[in-house]
C-alpha cells in the first residue's frame, strides 16, 4: 500500500481503540483467575538513545510518534524478592516481548509465562512495553528492542543479570522480535566496534567453542530463542498466510489482520517487508548463522495460518546451509492462534497450558 493510498493514522486509531479496550478488559478479568498472575517485581523507565528507523540497508524510516522512555516490567525469581535493595545472584535473563499484532496489549499480559520461568528456570524475565500501532509503525517496535537489549547489556550489575545468558521469547508478533531484534543487535554492535580481540576473549567465557557463531561479542551472548506462534515473514500476503490453515474456519478474522497488517506496516513498501528485522525467515544466511543461538524451540498452534511460514523457517534454520543444532518445533494440537492467551470463563487455570510452559523452561534451564 501506498503513502497516498494509506487510510490516514487517526482513522485507523478510531479503528484499534476499542480493540484495545476489549484486549484490556480480558486481560484484566484474566487476573482473577486462579491461580492469579504475579505483579512485576520492578517498573523501569529507560531513556531512548539510538537513531530510530534504521532498517538493514542503513535508510532512515518514519517509526513513531511516541518518543517517551520505555517501560520494562522485571519479573525476579520468588527467592530474591527479599533482596531487591541488597546483592542478588547473578541470573540469566529472557527478555520477552508480548503478542497482539504490534497494536494491542501490554508488557504484564505474559505475567504468567514470566511466573513459570522464574520458577522452573529461575531466570529475570524482562517484559518490554514497545511502542505500538498505528501511533507507531514499523521499526518503532523493533528499535525498542533493540534499546532493551543496549540497556540490559549496559546494566546487567544494577539488574543482578549475566549478559552473556541472555535469552528470547515472544508470543505472536512478540516471536517475531525474538528472532528480529537479536539480528538487529548484531547489526548494531558491529558497527559500534570492531571488536579487535573478541574471539579470543569470549571463547574463553564459554564453557563449548562448538557453540560460538562467526560473529563475536564479549559484550554479550543470546543463547536461547523461546517462540511462541511467531509471525516471521511479512513478505507473504495475508491472503497467501491464510490459505495455509488447514482449518480455514479457525483463521482469525479477515477485518481484524488486515487492520493489523495497515496499522503496522503503514508506509513500508514491498521491499522493506522482507527485512531481517520484521521477516526473520527472509533473512540472509550470515545474519542467522551470525546472531541467532543453536538453541531455539517453537510452539506453534495447529489451527494457525502462521503454522506454515514458522515451520518453513525451522528447516531453514537447521538446514546444511544455516546449520542451527538445536533446533525444535513442536505443533499444539487442536488449538488456535494465541491460544494459551484465550478468555478463560472457568476462572480456573489451565494446566495443559502450565505444563507447555513448564516444558518449554527446562528446555532453556539445559542449555
Amino acid at each position: 500500500m501506498s503513502t497516498s493510498e494509506a487510510p490516514p493514522i487517526w482513522l485507523l486509531r478510531l479503528k484499534v481503540l476499542p480493540l484495545r479496550f476489549l484486549t484490556n478488559f480480558s486481560f484484566f478479568l484474566g487476573k482473577f483467575v486462579r491461580p492469579r498472575p504475579p505483579q512485576p517485581s520492578r517498573t523501569i523507565r529507560i531513556p531512548r538513545s539510538i537513531v530510530e528507523g534504521e532498517s538493514e540497508n542503513g535508510t532512515k524510516k518514519r517509526s513513531a510518534t511516541n518518543k517517551e522512555p520505555i517501560s520494562l516490567q522485571i519479573y525476579y525469581p520468588s527467592s530474591d524478592q527479599q533482596s531487591l535493595l541488597k546483592a542478588k545472584p547473578i541470573r540469566p535473563v529472557v527478555v520477552n516481548f508480548h503478542g497482539s499484532g504490534f497494536m494491542l496489549g501490554h508488557a504484564t499480559d505474559d505475567a504468567r509465562w514470566a511466573r513459570s520461568v522464574t520458577e522452573y528456570a529461575g531466570a529475570v524475565v524482562v517484559s518490554v512495553e514497545y511502542r505500538l500501532a498505528p501511533e507507531n509503525t514499523y521499526p518503532a517496535a523493533v528499535d525498542d528492542g533493540l534499546e532493551t537489549l543496549l540497556w540490559i547489556i549496559s546494566h546487567s550489575e544494577e539488574l543482578g543479570v549475566d549478559p552473556h545468558r541472555i535469552a528470547m521469547s515472544g508470543f505472536s508478533a512478540g516471536g517475531s522480535l525474538a528472532f528480529g531484534v537479536p539480528m538487529r543487535l548484531g547489526e548494531e554492535m558491529r558497527k559500534r566496534s570492531k571488536l579487535l580481540g573478541a574471539e579470543a576473549q569470549t571463547k574463553e567465557q564459554c564453557s563449548d567453542s562448538r557453540e560460538l557463531g562467526p560473529y563475536i561479542d564479549p559484550r554479550y551472548r543470546i543463547v536461547f530463542i523461546a517462540a511462541w506462534y511467531p509471525s516471521v515473514d511479512y513478505s507473504l500476503t495475508r491472503p497467501q498466510r491464510r490459505a495455509t490453515n488447514v482449518r480455514q474456519d479457525k483463521n482469525l478474522p479477515a477485518w481484524f489482520t488486515n487492520l493489523v497488517d495497515t496499522s503496522f506496516l503503514l508506509g513500508v513498501d514491498e521491499a522493506d517487508k522482507k527485512s531481517p528485522w520484521l521477516s526473520p525467515a527472509q533473512a540472509p544466511v550470515d545474519m542467522l548463522r551470525k546472531y541467532l543461538p543453536h538453541d531455539i524451540v517453537v510452539r506453534v498452534c495447529e489451527w494457525d495460518e502462521l503454522r506454515a511460514e514458522a515451520e518453513r523457517f525451522y528447516k531453514r534454520l537447521i538446514s546444511e546451509e544455516v546449520g542451527r543444532q538445536r533446533v525444535g518445533i513442536k505443533v499444539v494440537e487442536k488449538t488456535t492462534h494465541g491460544w494459551d492467551k484465550h478468555p478463560n470463563f472457568k476462572f480456573k487455570w489451565d494446566e495443559t497450558i502450565e505444563e507447555a510452559y513448564r516444558e518449554r523452561n527446562r528446555e532453556e534451564k539445559n542449555t
